[in-house]
């Protein structure tokens, strides 16, 4: 039998082909998964849901399917976690307010139908800001999310228990969503793979909004591959969501190929100044290794991307309002107090101003167009700093309001925006042992 240190150590291409074969349970990769949990849950304060009885159950039964040659595909028998936005039938659903504490859905959300399709194994919720309203996965209902790599320090938001989940190793994948930078963000502070792919592409079917005109589902793993193999079984049209678009049978893991030899990669300079000195260094590094593949580096200059934050915060905070409104009115006091300030600074905003900022949401997307005429990737560091200390609050992401003239917010913020389908890689580490984020952007699709 494989140590469990060691099954928690595989990543989801290792783990899924062990499964398939017999090699390994899911019985003891669930196990394995829900030890590393309860050893680390009370540093991280990762979970708001542990599923496990039910997951050993359903685990079992992975077991006799593919025992049986009924294997159904990478995810089969796998633990995974996801961010408690998704409703699940008879599990509770919180996302991370007091409002919803106790709630129970009836039905499972889009994304939990076909994580169940495809054989995953569910061993829990994850913490996050409350309804998704964050940046730092502090501004819970339950509790801050602790960073695997150092518990004194944020592990972003508002998917940050997921990303914490996947760094620490309670499962090898983690589904979360993105209305600002809540996949990317994370990723980058925790040290792993975070990708969001093109506006649409997974159904937001049963999970809660923050602003439904940037909302999307994304996911969390440790390498490229195992993004794709994670993606593939959650992509495809759903009816159920107006955002959602007719595309062909997933196939991205098909798709992989790394041969990158004379792509063309951009790069936005006026928005770097202020960039952490390491943090600049570990990006030019990247971009080095991207060069000796064989990739060209263009420079790009998209003015238009100055005013990507402001204009992102201003369509979230009216959205996330409009949402928000019977709750807020009913129920102000039970909000996090960062959130429920939040809420009502977007109830102030007029239907003028709202239209005024599509308008130069349309600029920049035009503007953006047109430079991905010239590349097919526009890369930047994931964020401008390693992860700031939780003492730091809100505040330490510089990516607040206040702060949302700050350059480096602009390319954070732009990708879900406008739709862009975003990842974040890690690429290097700081001096006080904390993870480094290279983000690529692509255009639509």
């Amino acid at each position: 039998m494989m140590p469990v240190a060691d099954i928690c150590e595989l990543n989801l291409t290792e783990l899924s082909k062990l499964l398939a074969t017999r090699e390994l349970s899911s019985s003891e990769a669930v196990n394995a998964a829900l030890n590393r949990l309860e050893l680390l849950e009370s540093k991280l304060n990762a979970f708001i849901t542990v599923t496990g009885e039910q997951a050993i159950a359903e685990a079992k039964k992975a077991d006799d399917e593919i025992a049986r040659g009924s294997y159904r595909g990478p995810l089969h028998g796998v633990p995974v976690t996801i961010k408690d936005l998704f409703a699940t039938a008879r599990v509770r659903t919180t996302a991370g307010s007091k409002i919803l504490a106790d709630w129970i859905p009836e039905t499972d959300s889009a994304v939990v139908e076909r994580l169940r399709a495809a054989g995953a194994i569910i061993i829990g919720k994850t913490n996050l800001d409350e309804f998704g309203h964050g940046g730092t996965s502090t501004l819970s209902h339950f509790g801050p999310v602790h960073n695997p790599w150092n518990t004194e320090h944020i592990a972003g938001g508002s998917s940050g228990g997921s990303a914490a989940a996947v760094a620490a190793g309670i499962g090898p994948l983690s589904y979360g969503t993105e209305t600002g930078s809540s996949v990317r963000r994370p990723a980058s502070y925790c040290g792993i793979v975070g990708f969001k792919p093109t506006f649409g592409i997974i159904s937001r079917t049963g999970s809660f909004r923050g602003a439904w005109s940037q909302d999307h589902v994304g996911l969390f793993a440790r390498s490229v591959k195992d993004v794709t193999l994670g993606l593939d079984p959650v992509a495809g049209f759903d009816a159920r969501d107006p955002a959602s678009v007719h595309q062909d049978t997933a196939a991205y893991t098909a798709r992989l190929d790394a041969n990158v030899k004379q792509l063309k990669i951009g790069i936005l300079r006026r928005f770097l100044e202020g960039v952490n000195r390491e943090v600049r260094q570990a990006f030019d590094t990247g971009l080095e290794v991207f060069a000796g593949a064989g990739c060209e580096i263009v420079e790009l200059d998209v003015p238009e991307v100055s005013y990507a934050a402001m204009t992102s915060m201003m369509t979230s905070s009216a959205e996330s309002a409009g949402i928000n409104r019977r709750w807020f009115h009913e129920r102000h006091q039970d909000f996090v107090p960062h959130v429920s300030r939040g809420i009502a600074v977007g109830m102030t905003i007029t239907a003028s101003e709202y239209l005024t900022v599509q308008r130069a949401r349309h600029r920049i997307r035009e503007a953006l167009r047109t430079a991905y005429e010239q590349v097919a990737i526009i890369a930047s560091p994931t964020t401008a700093r390693a992860a700031p200390l939780i003492a730091d609050g809100v505040k330490g992401n510089g990516d607040d309001t206040r702060h949302a003239g700050y350059n480096h917010s602009n390319l954070l913020r732009f990708p879900s925006m406008l739709g862009l389908p975003g990842c974040s890689l890690p690429c290097g580490i700081n001096a006080e042992g904390l993870p480094i984020g290279m983000q690529l952007i692509g255009s639509r699709h």
